[in-house]
């Protein structure tokens, strides 16, 4: 994908709405300033955060997260000796 000027403008225009959204949400939900959090509290809001921006994303473009889909299975797979076909 080729850099160009307006591709980088929308980056960062993105970017500086995720962490606005993020700051917002860490006073709605803890009553304090994002830089106040603990490490769980941080953990716990950049994932509801990215939840919420992900699922947002999903419902817009499914067409296009379609293509990014792996085949392939998730979590913890069971190891044999034998190859499975």
């Amino acid at each position: 994908m080729p850099e160009d000027f307006l591709t980088n403008v929308a980056r960062v225009t993105a970017a500086i709405q995720y962490f606005s959204v993020t700051l917002q949400a860490a006073r709605e939900m803890y009553g304090k300033s994002y830089f106040a959090l603990g490490v769980q509290e941080k953990l716990s809001l950049d994932q509801a955060v990215f939840a919420n921006v992900g699922a947002n994303y999903q419902s817009v473009t499914p067409e296009n997260l379609q293509r990014q889909t792996s085949q392939q299975p998730a979590g913890f797979q069971v190891q044999s000796s034998k190859p499975t076909e």
